[in-house]
């Protein structure tokens, strides 16, 4: 029985992967429609309304997903129009929960230190993270379209080993799961047409 129940199990997975896969690059997809639509200011916008949010209802050095989700469908609620603001929020969101996977600790220790404004300046590191990881998947093998090459970059990517030594760490990227990798790409691919 116990075998049977396995075979049952991995056969379920094989038959999830594909409609997994399609939800996510669907997902990737609406995320960044709707922030290229935001413009920049508008990014700018969603992205402030919902640090806030998370600094006045999430009151923990490392708030619970479940705080930052409901951060998110509150202000989303107040944005009428916006697209898929969810799906946006989710990478907005996700972004600033994985700060301090990409920014090692003793380069924001100097930010709180030497920044008026810590929020600006990681974000400003960020982006130069984001960057990184955007060459990267500049050089990666694969089609499709923008959201599916996000999608499957991640997937690949979070199946090796990135180490960061200490001494490369504002030229390297480390180990990012699949939500990390995709947020920060879609952030940087949105948010980079204007840039230019």
């Amino acid at each position: 029985m116990k075998w049977l129940l396995a075979l049952l199990a991995c056969v379920a997975t094989v038959h999830a992967e594909p409609y997994a896969h399609d939800a996510r690059v669907a997902h990737l997809g609406r995320a960044l429609a709707t922030l290229r639509a935001l413009g920049a200011a508008g990014r700018q916008q969603l992205d402030h309304d919902l640090h806030a949010g998370v600094r006045a209802r999430c009151p923990s050095a490392t708030p619970a997903a479940s705080c930052m989700a409901e951060v998110g469908r509150s202000v989303c609620a107040t944005r009428a129009g916006t697209g898929d603001c969810a799906a946006a929020a989710d990478v907005v969101l996700a972004n600033e929960h994985a700060a301090s996977d990409l920014v090692d600790e003793a380069t924001r220790m100097r930010m709180v230190r030497t920044s008026s404004d810590y929020h600006a300046a990681i974000n400003a590191e960020l982006w130069t993270r984001y960057a990184l990881l955007a060459a990267e998947l500049a050089l990666f093998e694969g089609g499709g379209d923008e959201a599916a090459r996000i999608d499957r970059f991640c997937v690949e990517r979070d199946r090796q080993v990135h180490r960061c030594d200490p001494g490369t760490a504002k030229t390297c990227v480390p180990n990012l799961a699949w939500q990390r990798c995709a947020a920060a790409l879609v952030w940087f691919v949105a948010g980079h047409e204007g840039r230019r």
